[in-house]
Formats: C-alpha cells, sequence, structure tokens
C-alpha cells in the first residue's frame, strides 16, 4: 500500500510538471512571430494584402503622367482614415536615394479628418502629372496616406524626353508663333507653346531669359515657358 501512495505521487508530480512545461510554451508562442492569437494585431503584410495598389506611367507631354489605384481584395469592406483632404502622396527619388520631390510639399489640401469605407472589390484612384524632372533614372514611391494602411507601390522611373533648361539674348519675335534668342552668339529660332506665347507678351528685346525647351518630333526647338 506505500508503494502505491509512492507512485501515485509521482505521478501527479510528473503530470504537474508537464502541464507547466506547456503553459510556458503557450506563452513564448503568443509573443513570438508565429502562434499569435486570432485576436493579436495583424502584421503589415498581413494588412497590406488586403489591398491591391499598382500604377501606370506614361511620359508624355511636359510631363510624367502617373495613374495609380488601390482595390479592396479582402473580401470585406475596409475602413480607411485620413488625416487629411490628400489622400495618395508620392515621393521622387534620383539614382542616389536623395528626395527630389513631394507630391504633398506642392500643393494644398483640406485639414479635415476623413472616413472612407472601401467596399470589398472597390477601388480608390489618383492621377498625378510630374513635371519639371531632368532626362535621367529616378525611383517613384506612391502611397495611401491611411492611417491603417498605406499600399506602397515603387518603381523605377526613366526619364528620356524631359525639357533642356536654355538661356540667351531674347532677339525678337519673328511671328506669333516663333522668336529669335542669341545664345552665346548663334541666333536660334524656337517655336512657342500656348504658355510662352502668353508669357512672351511681357519681354522686351534684348532682355535676357531663361526657359525650358523640347525638341519636336521635325526637329524644332520648342520652348514650354520661360522662367
Amino acid at each position: 500500500m506505500r508503494n502505491k501512495s509512492v507512485i501515485f505521487i509521482l505521478t501527479s508530480a510528473l503530470a504537474i510538471g508537464l502541464l507547466a512545461g506547456c503553459g510556458s510554451g503557450v506563452g513564448d508562442k503568443t509573443n513570438g512571430s508565429s502562434g499569435a492569437p486570432k485576436d493579436a494585431a495583424p502584421k503589415q503584410n498581413e494588412i497590406a494584402a488586403s489591398f491591391f495598389p499598382r500604377i501606370e506611367i506614361i511620359e508624355q507631354g511636359p510631363g510624367i503622367n502617373v495613374n495609380y489605384r488601390v482595390k479592396n481584395i479582402s473580401g470585406k469592406a475596409q475602413k480607411l482614415t485620413f488625416s487629411n483632404g490628400l489622400q495618395v502622396d508620392y515621393i521622387v527619388y534620383d539614382e542616389s536615394g536623395k528626395k527630389v520631390k513631394q507630391y504633398s510639399e506642392e500643393v494644398m489640401s483640406t485639414q479635415a479628418m476623413e472616413e472612407v469605407n472601401l467596399e470589398n472589390n472597390e477601388e480608390i484612384a489618383k492621377e498625378f502629372t510630374i513635371t519639371d524632372l531632368k532626362n535621367g533614372k529616378y525611383k517613384l514611391e506612391v502611397f495611401l496616406t491611411a492611417k491603417e494602411e498605406q499600399a506602397r507601390v515603387v518603381m523605377d522611373l526613366l526619364v528620356e524626353k524631359a525639357a533642356l533648361d536654355g538661356s540667351g539674348k531674347y532677339v525678337g519675335q519673328i511671328d506669333p508663333h516663333t522668336i529669335e534668342i542669341d545664345m552665346n552668339g548663334t541666333k536660334t529660332a524656337f517655336q512657342l507653346s500656348d504658355e510662352a506665347q502668353k508669357q512672351i507678351l511681357a519681354l522686351k528685346e534684348g532682355s535676357n531669359v531663361t526657359f525650358l525647351y523640347k525638341e519636336n518630333e521635325n526637329g524644332q526647338k520648342v520652348i514650354e515657358k520661360f522662367l
């Protein structure tokens, strides 16, 4: 009878030890990267999987046209909270990683907080025109400004048809669409864009001018605007 009591005590102690070990294991999983309880906050990649962002880039006219779209693919409605009226922002970086420009630093927006309930398969869309970039390689980062999700997209951006910097002395107007500029002793004819035609009215012959220009498909130099 005494031997049976000893066996029972040892068995009970072993069971308690096993239960204690299992308890500490659950605690480790709760704090670790896996095995988290279902009501724990989701990780960033889990949130991002609820949204599908994409961008389309077209170099056209005087700038780069960017079409950014974010689609709710979570299977349920999602609430997005914006601190102001600017729902989408972008940043352009040069090859060295230096910020060249940011949309939110160039535009004004309402300061009222805004909540958007995005239904399943519904999209947020925004179009930008990025100007004043010189020819070269850049990185474009576009993202939502919502508290819950940024749906960030980063793409390489190659600018090959950017306007060139020009300067010289305004000689005079050849016709309503054409002027002549003396650039380092060489008189050069320039066509004028609609914006430049309006600006030329305020310029005086013999004055020094700086401007942005491009060459069109016919090889003609066209002033986009005076600076």
